[in-house]
């Protein structure tokens, strides 16, 4: 059997065409399912988002704290 010149390349770019496809396929499933660097950089900022947000909100009660003890230390001073 004689495989022609025709046949071959006919053969080689629906290879070529065939692989492409399933290479962008497995590239969009793998980022759809998280598993990309892009996912996982993605996920990992919203996480450290929420962190420097916590961390914010326990500053912001710490400051209130030192307010209202330096408040009432001035008020025990002004008694004295």
């Amino acid at each position: 059997m004689d495989i022609g010149g025709v046949d071959f390349f006919l053969g080689l770019a629906v290879g070529v065409g065939v692989g492409t496809g399933l290479t962008m396929a497995v590239g969009r499933l793998r980022t759809w399912l998280g598993r990309s660097e892009v996912g996982r950089l993605t996920l990992e900022n919203r996480q450290l988002k929420q962190r420097l947000a916590e961390k914010d909100r326990h500053i912001g009660r710490m400051l209130q704290e030192t307010e209202r003890l330096a408040e009432k230390l001035g008020e025990i001073k002004a008694g004295e």
